[in-house]
């Protein structure tokens, strides 16, 4: 009856497979499966005096019938004996590479008892056991500690109860180790409630206020010193006028300040106890002046839960403020020279009051004297440079550099030249994007960082489309409007070799003004423009790369070195990395761009042929986007070089206008037919003219 039935349900089975559509027959995925397990595991142990000696017991089921063989060893324990309690068939125990194991005959259960002791583990604070256990499908530990109170430190897979163990005056651990092959359990004996000493402090309070227009600014420097006990908060009383900005010290867990009725409290929780040692506290605040008050106090800052507090209070001006006391109760004026030097040497030359105190409450009102102001210069650029690349096709690149020195200016205001384009935009060396200001005027952000005595770098690279310069014609040329004035400005033209300006005009002088201008003034360039002057056999700047040079030069390398006397006349090439200029060879090399147009061509690896304004145009387009920081630009200079100065420039652009004459022949060619033109024409006008008679 059951094989007619399996054979029923068989066939129905088939029929669900062949007829069900989207069933597919899966395989089932063949695994040995494992000749024996342990099923449980009982460990029980009790510690004495630093030895744990336990008790373990197996439950062992083998799967199949065979020798086999079960390791039975317990990691980091010394086994003293073994004992089969329970066997289905012939069993042993056996040493097997220096280790236990049980060798079964075949399948049922086996039980195991294994008895073992271990030294505990330390460190520090806690001790405990660590043993590698083979692995089960249930594990417990009992274990009896002689302590207490213990304070238990488990990993993660431990499930550990503690109860009393009455009998034994100790502490009885339970830990269910599921299927782990590891115990890791801790203990250490929990301290005693500690006996709690209020604590005696004393403070010292150095206070700084420096008094602004309609503000003032204070930073307090308090110094703890624990005299007995110990505290985690510390406490202090602040005028009720007085906004916190920030607070600094060692090990401040979080800071926060509650209004009371008539001043507020700093609360300030420390992550560590405070005992047997000096802590300092900063507090930094400010306070606002009313209007236009003849008159303020000095706030005073009283540490609450100190048995005794003294202080200093130093005062400074900012702007033209005129300070003078006239109200002091509870406080004493000394001399600037008697303030601390940390309050000193912090405050500067500007510390006009100083007063010393040793009690609360006190008062100290100044009176206050405000003078107009005149204005002066927020800012100037004590340098400038520009230096425009003219390609044949009227293409204009130019690099104005500025050396702006600022006083609490955040923005220089620049308005570029009309159709110009912004390419790049550096200050400090770093990438900055202008933001948009009036008009088309644009907002460069200087660094906020910067010493006031010291300049601020500011590169702009904008490009500019003329018309091809071709036969005779006129070119203009306009820089960069800022809103500060300019002390001394140097502008270089680099013109194609086979333009020729006839007459040059505008608001600058003819040559460069005898100032040192640093060619470079930032270190870093992009990837790109760092390997096109390895690639056009340009040398670095440095002595061991200058002596190189020396010796190409007299190979007849492509670049050579350039004197003083040469510069004005001949075809010039300054790098942009280095301080030196050199001359293009031309015998030995092409203009510099065009080998800058077909370097960045082969990088590409395009086959067609870019001029260098379309080589530019494709670095420069797809990066002059929202939210891009801009590239730093480097500008190959070929041809011949034309030098402007002026002095002394505010609030008007530079400009340079030159009529040019495109010569396809060399001049000394044009020379030599012009001569040869006026020869045949005198020889002509005398042959023409009558003979006199004789």
């Amino acid at each position: 009856m059951a094989r007619r039935w399996s054979g029923v349900l068989g066939l129905l089975a088939g029929c669900l497979v062949g007829v069900a559509p989207g069933w597919t027959a899966s395989v089932p995925l063949q695994m040995e499966p494992m000749p024996w397990v342990i099923e449980s595991a009982e460990y029980a142990g009790e510690l004495k005096e630093q030895i744990v000696r336990m008790e373990a017991r197996y439950t062992i089921r083998v799967i199949r019938d065979g020798w086999i063989e079960i390791p039975l060893g317990i990691n980091g324990a010394t086994i003293t004996d073994i004992k089969i309690e329970k066997k289905s068939g012939e069993a042993h125990v056996m040493p097997r590479g220096g280790r236990y194991v049980l060798a079964a005959s075949r399948s049922g259960t086996y039980k195991v008892l294994v008895k073992c002791s271990h030294l505990i583990v330390q460190d520090s604070q806690f001790e405990g056991v660590h043993l590698g256990i083979p692995q089960a499908t249930f594990s417990t530990l009992t274990l009896i500690v002689p302590r207490k109170e213990v304070e238990l430190r488990a990993s993660d897979a431990l499930y550990v109860e503690s109860q009393p163990d009455v009998q034994r005056a100790g502490v009885k651990l339970t830990a269910r180790l599921g299927a782990s092959d590891q115990v890791d359990l801790r203990w250490r004996t929990k301290p005693a409630a500690p006996v709690k000493i209020e604590p005696v402090l004393y403070g010292e309070v150095q206070i700084g206020v420096t008094i602004e227009e309609q503000l003032a600014r204070f930073t307090s420097i308090i110094g703890y010193r624990i005299a007995q006990g110990e505290t985690r908060e510390l406490l202090v009383r602040l005028p009720a006028g007085m906004n916190v900005l920030n607070v600094r010290g060692a090990g401040i867990d979080d800071w926060r300040v509650t209004e009371g009725p008539d001043d507020k409290t700093l609360r300030v929780a420390l992550g560590f106890p405070l005992k047997d040692a000096a802590y300092q506290l900063i507090v930094e605040g400010e306070e606002t002046i009313e209007g236009q008050s003849e008159t303020y106090t000095l706030p005073e800052i009283r540490l609450e839960g100190v048995k005794q507090e003294r202080g200093h209070v130093a005062v400074s001006r900012s702007g033209s403020i005129e300070l003078s006391p006239q109200a002091v109760e509870g406080i004493n004026r000394v001399d600037v020279k008697e303030l601390p030097d940390a309050l000193r040497v912090g405050a500067g030359s500007s510390v006009m009051l100083a007063f010393r105190y040793h009690q609360h409450p006190y008062r100290a009102t100044l009176a206050l004297t405000r003078h107009e102001d005149h204005p002066v210069l927020s800012a100037i650029a004590e340098q400038a440079e520009l230096v425009t690349v003219l390609s044949q096709q009227g293409e204009l690149l130019t690099r104005a550099t500025y050396l702006i020195k600022a006083n609490k200016k955040q923005f220089v205001e620049v308005l570029l030249p009309e159709g110009a384009t912004l390419w790049s935009c550096l200050v400090s060396g770093k990438s900055v994007k202008p933001a948009q200001g009036t008009g088309k005027m644009l907002l460069v952000p200087l660094d906020a960082m910067a010493d006031v005595t010291q300049t601020v770098p500011l590169e702009l690279v904008y490009f500019e489309q003329r018309s091809a310069l071709v036969r005779v014609g006129q070119v203009t040329l306009q820089g960069p409007v800022l809103d500060v004035p300019t002390t001394v400005a140097n502008w270089f033209l680099y013109a194609p070799n086979d333009i020729k300006f006839l007459k040059m005009s505008g608001n600058l002088e003819r040559g460069a003004a005898a100032f040192d201008f640093v060619a470079e003034p930032f270190g870093s360039t992009i990837a790109l423009a760092a390997e096109l002057p390895a690639a056009l056999g340009v040398p670095r700047s440095g002595s061991a790369v200058d002596e190189l040079y020396l010796k190409q030069a007299a190979t007849s390398a492509p670049l050579q070195a350039v004197s003083e006397r040469d510069r004005e006349e001949q075809t010039s090439y300054q790098p942009y990395y280095g301080q030196s200029e050199y001359r293009v060879n031309e015998k030995n090399s092409e203009g510099v761009m065009d080998q800058v147009a077909a370097r960045v061509n082969q990088m590409l690896g395009r086959s067609d042929d870019y001029g260098p304004a379309e080589v530019a145009n494709s670095f420069t387009a797809p990066l002059q986007e929202t939210g891009i920081l801009p590239l730093k630009i480097r500008l190959p200079k070929s041809g011949t070089v034309y030098r402007f100065n002026r002095l002394m420039t505010a609030q008007e652009p530079l400009t340079v206008r030159g009529t040019f004459v495109h010569l396809r022949v060399p001049v000394a060619s044009l020379a030599a037919v012009g001569l040869l033109l006026l020869l045949l024409v005198g020889r002509f006008a005398i042959a023409r003219l009558p003979r006199a008679e004789s």
